[in-house]
């Protein structure tokens, strides 16, 4: 029987537009029309709290969302950045 995994039940369900997959301490957001990933949330142990990474195509990784290094959000933070930040909508474009 697979155990599962309440961070992944509680991101999937604000991120209903897309699929997340776990992965390396993290959850990878993926857009369900391109399968593009979107976004990368890591959980900040022992907090709430969420790191929001996007992926650069100049470092070639995933990289801290945000001009003052690593934000903590929330879920709710993290999710209203990935609908809404133009940032994240490149790959959703038709």
């Amino acid at each position: 029987m697979t155990k599962t995994d309440p961070t992944l039940v509680q991101i999937a369900a604000k991120f209903s537009k897309f699929d997340v997959e776990p992965g390396r301490g993290g959850y990878v957001i993926i857009d369900r029309r391109t399968a593009s990933p979107m976004a990368r949330l890591r959980p900040i142990p022992d907090t709430d709290r969420f790191e929001l990474f996007y992926w650069s195509n100049i470092k070639g990784r995933w990289t801290t969302f945000g001009n003052l290094g690593r934000m903590k959000l929330t879920l709710d933070g993290a999710h209203e950045i990935v609908e809404n930040d133009p940032m994240f909508s490149i790959s959703r474009r038709p």
